[in-house]
This record gives C-alpha cells, sequence and structure tokens, in this order.
C-alpha cells in the first residue's frame, strides 16, 4: 500500500511539475529579438520584392490564413496574390509607426504594426497607403520562426 501510494505521489508531482511557467523578461526578450529578424525579413524583402524569399518565411500549413482588405485566403492562394502583387511592383518604402510584440508563450508571438507604405509599380505609377495595420502570428517550428497567419487593412 506505501509502495502504491508512494508512486501515486512521485506521477502527480511529475505531472504537476510540467506545467507551462510563465516566461521571464529574459526569455521574452529574447524571443522579440529573435522574431525582429523575421520582421526585418518581410519588410526588406516587400521594400526590394523577393517573393522567393518572402515565400520562405510563410508556414507551409494548413493552418496557414491570412485576411487582406477583408479577403481570405489560404497558404496556396496567398502565394498567389503575393506572387501576383511583388511581380508588379518596382520597389516599396515601409515606414513602422508604431509596432507591439506580445509574446504568448515559447513558441508563439503576436507582432502588431502600424505602418505606411509607398509602392511604385513597374508602370511607374505610384500607390501609398496609410495607414496600413498589420498583425501577424509568428510560430517557431523546427527551431525557426515563421508566418501562420498575417492580417492587412488599409
Amino acid at each position: 500500500m506505501k509502495t502504491t501510494l508512494f508512486v501515486l505521489a512521485i506521477v502527480l508531482f511529475c505531472s504537476c511539475a510540467n506545467e507551462n511557467k510563465p516566461l521571464s523578461v529574459t526569455d521574452k526578450d529574447k524571443i522579440i529579438a529573435e522574431v525582429k529578424v523575421l520582421i526585418d525579413t518581410i519588410i526588406q524583402t516587400c521594400e526590394k520584392p523577393d517573393p522567393e524569399k518572402l515565400q520562405a518565411t510563410y508556414l507551409d500549413s494548413p493552418d496557414f490564413v491570412s485576411l487582406v482588405g477583408g479577403v481570405y485566403a489560404d497558404y496556396d492562394q496567398s502565394l498567389q496574390n503575393m506572387y501576383g502583387f511583388l511581380n508588379n511592383v518596382k520597389s516599396q518604402k515601409v515606414i513602422i509607426k508604431s509596432e507591439k510584440y506580445a509574446v504568448l508563450d515559447a513558441t508563439t508571438v503576436l507582432y502588431t504594426a502600424n505602418s505606411k507604405w509607398e509602392a511604385v509599380m513597374k508602370n511607374d505609377s505610384t500607390i501609398v497607403m496609410d495607414p496600413v495595420g498589420m498583425q501577424f502570428l509568428l510560430k517557431k517550428v523546427d527551431h525557426q520562426w515563421k508566418v501562420l497567419s498575417w492580417t492587412e487593412e488599409f
């Protein structure tokens, strides 16, 4: 009987000890620094259009979703939309007016930004979008941060 109680006590202790512990400020700062690299890559690949490099930031998953201008798209449709737009862009200038990183857990971050975009198209027209609200749900998979979902509203 004592052995059974002892084993039960060990099992309960181990199951309680494996709870998700809150992340420290240092942990959150480290995660935000990692995610900033991804956000910088996204901005750079939009400013000097590089659809292949931008695609590499997306998580190829059935859970992937984008919502741009109120239009929902899955992973494949998002790629088609992104390639269609960026293939017509000569360059873009992005100004981040404000941004916020919310670390949800060790592998999930919600990034939100208020921005201004100026796109110079290949036909030499210019499109100014101001303000543009952006929100990215970022997921760390296989030690790499990727975009699982993104929303853009202008």
